[in-house]
């Protein structure tokens, strides 16, 4: 009986240790819903799976990127995913969400952006917090620009299509997945001014980070990641 006391106070921790709360950016095709209603999508796949493999049981939930960012830096999400802002006392995973941000005409558009300066003077539709996330350059062009921030994606792509702007600014998978699923195969033109950036997911468990950062090693190493970046998404 005393035996069995013991084990089950060293279990018991475990038993009622609660699924740690995860939250990824809402933005197809890296984490979204589908008809049915479940989260779906590469960010989810990688994520879920290096837990499963961590033995680390996790509840999962999409917000807008301001949303997301707001709920980790209040530390009520364990897991962050992608975090491109540092914040003081959070640990990183190694880089692996890699980003293309690109600049996006309708396919009738006559515009030819080559370089950031080209976008002087140009109506321009860009997702949340792209005025930091880009760099001080674009802050800056921006300025000489007729520039806004809008959450809703598919807002954007009205914004776009019904020629409020000229321009939208996005990552290339995000933009390229909405212009397919809702306007048609080469319903946009891509013009690529932005070089890629890899983010991290941010935690506040350096133990918890450190677990990440080993299943997403094996999962690079085993192919399962690359595979998972060829999967259709539509």
């Amino acid at each position: 009986m005393k035996y069995l006391v013991v084990l089950l106070s060293l279990l018991c921790p475990l038993l009622l240790a609660a699924p740690i709360k995860v939250g990824l950016h809402d933005s197809a095709p890296w984490a979204y819903r589908n008809t049915q209603g479940e989260i779906t999508g590469l960010d989810y796949e990688i994520v879920k799976t290096i837990l499963q493999r961590e033995g680390i049981e996790a509840e999962f939930e999409l917000y807008s990127y301001s949303r997301l960012l707001k709920l980790f830096s209040e530390q009520k999400l364990d897991i962050a995913s992608p975090v491109a802002v540092p914040y003081p006392g959070a640990f990183y995973s190694q880089p692996y969400f890699t980003v293309v941000d690109v600049a996006a005409t309708k396919s009738t558009s006559p515009l030819l952006i080559k370089k950031l300066t080209d976008l002087e003077g140009k109506t321009i539709v860009a997702y949340q917090q792209a005025s930091e996330v880009l760099g001080p350059d674009f802050a800056a062009m921006i300025k000489k620009a007729h520039y806004l921030e809008e959450a809703d994606r598919v807002q954007q792509f009205e914004l776009l299509m019904n020629d409020r702007v000229q321009l939208m600014i996005g990552d290339a998978k995000v933009l390229a997945y909405y212009a397919t699923k809702h306007y048609g195969a080469g319903s946009i033109k891509i013009h690529k001014i932005f070089p890629s950036v890899d983010y991290p997911a941010a935690f506040w468990s350096a133990e918890l980070q450190a677990k990440f950062n080993s299943g997403l090693l094996h999962l690079t190493e085993s192919g399962e990641f690359d595979r998972l970046h060829a999967k259709p998404r539509l």
